[in-house]
């Protein structure tokens, strides 16, 4: 018998273990893909598109993971050849993604479809690369689940893609896409993916629409705060359900939430300001009850943008959050109050929108005014509504809650701010308290806001100063803006259309003293046609704003 030495046994051992590694190499197994299908037009005596697939696995990783197209129609699309974390920007992909996607395919301009010399890849194979880049598109690391993949596309797949997700078609939107995104049966998990919006200039964004999947418990966006993103990898980061790791708290701020697909639409004159370089963070909470099956999950989401500071007034928003909360397992109702206010706010809160979040154990969910002395004042949410808060159905529906849209707004004065009661009855095994999976609970509130009237200056105050009238109002073509002020004061009037878009400015930051004040409006015009317009009148910074109904 030959001996074999330990050395050898040794050298046997590490190779062994070195493969292994390899085997398990997420990059290694889209390398390849590369090599059994792309090298016969991408190699070094045939470079099509500059790119030789056939080169060692770190130099072909080099020439494709941040590395711009030589096509130009792609490169005019921000487009990376790999883009990591995003699948939609990665050209390579929408190459061979061979109607896997039918939003990511190449468009005029971006060549022939890949592979050219053999047949198309696999959904297998291009799933692999998809969620490769998904995961950041790392050089080293086993980062895909190919055991899901091979489940999903052999049989045991739920294709959970929305039912209907249109593109958006008005001037300055576009669609974001996530998906597919995969889980296993009878699990959930909650991800974020860091999303560069690659804004050249800032923006308004006055509609945001929703499309969610029904396996969904929540979706989120929230804008990193400049320069925070850095900290954070590319890639889809799934949170940890007991600390909380891989959610960006602390270094974003709250844009809004959906519970189920809705279109929010902002009131006219108003909007979210997405400034320069803004990236957003994406937040998805979904789950698969399925027994033996996996779920394959996608969330478009329609975002409709203007020009910077074409609304007048900006759109801001809250997650308000109560978390110490225990609730026993006794069938019995128990019910939990917060006082939410704010001592160092120097402005009054015009209430928009309010919703409220619980899980399953949730029965009711309140929101009332706080008085100064910190009793309630008004009811200004009723959890027993539904979900566009026009019917009182009697019960709390806890998957899908009322989302109240309060017009006028209301008017709250955050040093008093609200106060949130909810009230839960846990029928089940265990004692639950707050927590990130859907065996836990929650108790939550979002709202949306403007700024109003300095606070310490009531309306009625500021009313003394400025006498504001439109008349005649509704009109046929011509109307009169007047107002009177007691007293000296910078004065700007502007009128707006009903998409918040400016279109007359009248008096600008004019210094005017004490006396009354005349604009005619004259609108049955081409770009003033039959509609809902408003005038703002601003005085010391303080704005006014009455609405002009136009009928001819």
């Amino acid at each position: 018998m030959k001996k074999i030495t330990f050395l050898k046994v040794a050298s046997i051992f590490v190779l062994a273990i070195t493969q292994l590694a390899k085997a398990q190499n997420t990059y290694n197994m889209v390398y390849n893909v590369f090599q059994a299908n792309c090298v016969s037009c991408h190699n070094s005596t045939n470079l099509s598109g500059s790119l030789d697939l056939g080169a060692s696995d770190s130099a072909v990783y080099a020439d494709i993971v941040n590395i711009n197209p030589v096509n130009a129609t792609a490169l005019g699309k921000a487009n990376k050849l790999v883009a990591p974390g995003d699948p939609h920007r990665s050209f390579l992909l929408r190459k061979c993604i061979n109607g896997l996607d039918a939003d990511n395919g190449i468009t005029t301009g971006e060549g022939t479809a890949c592979p050219q010399n053999s047949t198309s890849l696999t959904d297998k194979e291009i799933e692999l690369l998809r969620q490769w880049i998904y995961k950041g598109a790392p050089k080293t690391g086993n980062v895909v689940d190919t055991a899901i993949i091979n489940k999903y596309y052999n049989g045991y797949g739920i294709d959970n893609t929305p039912a209907s997700h249109p593109l958006p078609t008005d001037p300055g939107s576009f669609q974001v896409h996530i998906g597919k995104i995969f889980l296993d049966a009878l699990s959930e998990a909650e991800y974020f993916l860091k999303y560069d919006l690659k804004l050249a200039d800032s923006v308004d964004v006055n509609r945001i629409e929703l499309f969610m999947p029904s396996h969904s418990h929540h979706f989120i966006i929230y804008k990193f705060e400049p320069g925070a993103a850095n900290s954070f990898e590319d890639g889809i980061r799934i949170q940890n359900p007991i600390t909380g790791a891989g959610s960006s708290s602390g270094n974003n701020t709250f844009v809004s939430a959906w519970q189920f697909s809705d279109d929010i639409v902002l009131p006219a004159g108003t909007a979210y300001l997405w400034e320069t370089g803004a990236v957003l963070d994406l937040n998805h909470h979904f789950f698969n009850s399925n027994a033996d099956s996996v779920v394959g999950t996608d969330i478009y989401i329609n975002i409709y943008t203007q020009p910077k500071h074409t609304a007048p007034t900006r759109m801001y928003s809250d997650l308000i959050t109560k978390t110490n909360i225990f609730i026993l397992n006794n069938s019995s109702n128990v019910t939990f109050t917060q006082e939410d206010h704010d001592a160092n706010e120097t402005t009054m809160w015009n209430l928009w929108l309010l919703s409220s979040h619980t899980h399953k154990y949730g029965k009711d969910f309140d929101i009332y005014k706080r008085n100064p002395d910190g009793s309630k004042g008004d009811q200004v949410f009723e959890g027993f509504y539904n979900t566009d808060y026009t019917i009182n159905q009697g019960y709390y529906d806890w998957e899908h809650p009322p989302v109240r849209i309060m017009d006028p707004m209301v008017e709250i004065n955050p040093r008093n701010g609200l106060i949130q009661q909810a009230t839960f009855n846990n029928n089940g095994p265990l004692p639950v308290t707050f927590g990130l999976t859907t065996k836990d609970e929650m108790m939550l509130y979002f709202v949306q806001y403007t700024h109003g009237n300095p606070i310490g200056t009531s309306i009625n105050e500021q009313s003394n100063k400025i006498q504001f009238t439109v008349s005649p109002n509704p009109y046929n073509y011509n109307t009169q803006i007047s107002y009177q002020l007691t007293e000296q004061a910078v004065v700007s009037v502007e009128v707006y259309d009903m998409l918040g878009k400016k279109i007359l400015t009248l008096a600008d930051k004019d210094t005017q003293s004490s006396g009354n004040y005349k604009y005619d409006f004259n609108g049955g015009t081409e770009n003033t046609p039959a509609g809902l317009y408003f005038a703002k009148v601003t005085v010391n910074g303080v704005q006014f704003t009455k609405r002009m109904v136009q009928m001819k």
